[in-house]
């Protein structure tokens, strides 16, 4: 059973499975030389820093070291560093969260989600578009745009009975060059 305790839990958690994501590591505000680090080995056209010290805590979205230098400033503990998914916004799918549960009776699938161009990890739920419980073997959860990727990608690295943050795309993206992107994975909400 997979056990995720915090933000840098899921990171290494989702490197050790082999899963598939935009780069990002969870740093100390002060660590100019590891973010530095961070950023020339993984360029992009741009990056996205985070609080990692609560849930939904402030972002703000960079484009160099110099900007994310900048930025620090306004953070005093533990922030994420990870590269942007906004540069591939056009061809997302679907964004959100979801965790399928194994049962004697059958697949059980808890989601949340939106497959507009507005899409991001945060609103999903202030206005999901899809948000369902159901039956694996429910045609509601098959229409949802991206799902059936979403479902291949589950089983085949079985990540059954924990809460996934996932990105579905029309291309390949991420370290992998895969269509589903996993931002987070949580044991427990």
């Amino acid at each position: 059973m997979i056990d995720v305790k915090d933000k840098k839990d899921s990171i290494r958690t989702i490197r050790e499975l082999g899963l598939n994501f935009f780069p990002q590591d969870v740093f100390m505000a002060s660590d100019i030389e590891g973010i530095s680090a961070f950023i020339k080995k993984y360029p992009a056209e741009e990056y996205v820093i985070r609080d990692a010290s609560k849930p939904k805590g402030k972002f703000v979205y960079v484009k160099t070291l110099e900007e994310a230098l900048t930025a620090l400033k306004n953070y005093s503990k533990n922030v994420t560093i990870a590269q942007s998914y906004r540069p591939f916004k056009e061809d997302l799918v679907l964004v959100g969260d979801i965790k399928v549960t194994r049962g004697a009776f059958g697949d059980t699938v808890d989601i949340t989600a939106r497959d507009d161009e507005e899409a991001t990890q945060r609103n999903i739920y202030e206005e999901p578009k899809y948000n369902m419980h159901g039956s694996l073997e429910e045609n509601r959860l098959w229409n949802i745009p991206g799902f059936s990727k979403l479902m291949s990608y589950i089983s085949e690295h079985e990540l059954y009975g924990v809460i996934l943050e996932f990105l579905v795309y029309d291309c390949k993206v991420g370290v992998k060059k895969e269509n589903v992107v996993i931002t987070e994975i949580r044991s427990n909400y």
